[in-house]
């Protein structure tokens, strides 16, 4: 499957290649997204929703961490009720809490229908 792939991406212009490397990107992190929300909707403690996402994925310490950051920055998560740099760090990123910004929850709705 993969050297399919590799294969289709050989044959295309550089702008396709981008393209189509940022679509799985999205499709991925979509993923992770929902994967976050459902985690979030079935954990009591916001603290396990991480942990959980991490094992999910094979997600390292430090990709978590640069994950936090990306849905941070894009406003995806929320971090107004605790402090993040205490979490954005190895041994600690497990316990993140996640809470999915209502347009997090929005971009995912709106992915469900796109899929029907």
């Amino acid at each position: 499957m993969w050297l399919s792939n590799h294969n289709l991406l050989k044959t295309m212009k550089p702008a396709e290649n981008m393209a189509n490397i940022v679509n799985l990107e999205n499709l991925r992190l979509e993923k992770i997204l929902r994967e976050l929300y459902n985690a979030q909707k079935c954990t009591f403690f916001l603290e396990d929703a991480m942990g959980k996402v991490m094992d999910k994925f094979s997600l390292s310490e430090q990709q978590a961490i640069e994950l936090a950051k990306l849905l941070m920055k894009n406003e995806l998560i929320s971090s107004k009720t605790f402090l993040p740099a205490t979490f954005l760090r190895p041994e600690y990123i497990r316990s993140f809490p996640i809470i999915l910004t209502t347009k997090a929850i929005a971009l995912l709705k709106e992915g469900s229908t796109d899929h029907k």
